[in-house]
């Protein structure tokens, strides 16, 4: 009779963690988006990504240790941005400048 109980149990158990699992596994899947740029920000100070072939369009800030998506409608080959660091008084100096293919999803992390 223990025998049975303890079968049971597990079964359960196991049906339960099943359960909670198929949730996580589906969030793990992968996204699917149109092109754009992750931008992660390693630096002290608060960064901008600027893209000077789309007249100047920029992100929003992107505060030290975060991430930050933008999407990038009408993708080319050859996009260009920099990214600028942000000072006290207004000053701003670019800290890195790279070009990617803005048709698909892009991470950049800037140190």
């Amino acid at each position: 009779m223990r025998m049975r109980r303890v079968a049971a149990l597990t079964a359960a158990t196991a049906g339960l963690l099943t359960a909670l699992s198929a949730p996580a596994a589906v969030a793990d899947e992968p996204v699917t988006r149109s092109g754009g740029l992750t931008a992660c920000n390693h630096r002290a100070q608060h960064l901008t990504v600027e893209f000077p072939l789309r007249g100047g369009f920029s992100t929003y800030v992107i505060d030290p240790g975060t991430c930050l998506d933008t999407g990038l409608g009408g993708g080319r080959a050859d996009e260009q941005a920099v990214a600028y660091a942000h000072y006290s008084g207004g000053h701003k100096l670019a800290v890195d400048h790279f070009f990617f293919d803005s048709r698909s999803w892009y991470t950049r992390h800037v140190y």
